[in-house]
């Protein structure tokens, strides 16, 4: 090939590499961010576990609703929860090497589905449902209560279990290398699978099942962020912005 053919290949190929680079970037921001997200998320989980457990033995029974002010306090946590669930996912899209883009964007995009249509239902409780009744509104307990069937548990197990599930995997599958990124995926791809699990529990119509689910995203998710924080610090940065 002549030449000068030569040089326009090249001159095309150098935009491509140079994009791929920056794909690979990882930045103190980035690295500060992502960290301080999966402290907050362990954090939140702090006062979201022992409402949810206080709340499971007030009942006497993990198959009834979770009721005030148990479950007012848990669905307060969520809201922020939701949130940074989303720039912990964010954080871990900037992180992951180029042949792990394409996952770590899914999953930052089903996790951000999970965080709105989670947002949604107890926004709708905490504000809707607290105000109507099954006497003021027709159809209430097919819609707002905690007793399966109904349109606001549907949607959560939606949220937690199919997407937040389906994010984590594949989260963990955009991991890559020994160590502490290892651990990293290994632990997504086990809190995610207990998610997708809890998706039997609607198909059998048995919430007690549906509580795996729970399990992966209350009880495994938050120790593996802390591991993730721990390999978002050690990673060296590719550039140093402000």
């Amino acid at each position: 090939m002549p030449e000068s053919a030569l040089g326009v290949t090249d001159t095309l190929r150098e935009p491509a590499d140079a994009e791929r680079q920056g794909q690979t970037t990882w930045t103190a921001p980035d690295r500060n961010l992502g960290r301080r997200a999966c402290y907050v998320f362990f954090a939140l989980s702090f006062a979201y576990v022992p409402a949810m457990a206080a709340g499971f033995l007030a009942n006497g029974d993990t198959s009834d609703p979770i009721r005030d002010p148990y479950l007012a306090i848990m669905e307060l946590v969520i809201l922020p929860l939701a949130v940074t669930l989303v720039v912990v996912l964010a954080a871990v899209h900037s992180y992951t090497r180029p042949a792990g883009k394409t996952l770590s964007l899914a999953a930052l995009a089903l996790g951000t589905l999970a965080a709105g249509i989670t947002s949604c239902v107890h926004l709708v409780l905490l504000t809707i449902g607290r105000e109507a009744t099954a006497s003021t509104l027709p159809g209430y307990d097919l819609l707002l209560s905690w007793t399966w069937p109904s349109v606001i548990y549907a949607l959560d197990i939606a949220a937690w279990d199919l997407f937040l599930g389906s994010a984590l995997v594949m989260a963990g599958l955009a991991f890559s290398g020994p160590g502490l990124s290892a651990m990293v995926r290994r632990g997504l791809l086990l809190s995610g699978a207990l998610c997708l699990a809890g998706l039997l529990g609607a198909a059998l119509g048995n919430m007690d099942v549906r509580n795996i689910g729970i399990v992966g995203y209350a009880l495994v998710l938050p120790v593996v962020l802390l591991v993730m924080a721990r390999l978002f610090s050690v990673t060296p940065l590719t550039r140093t912005d402000p």
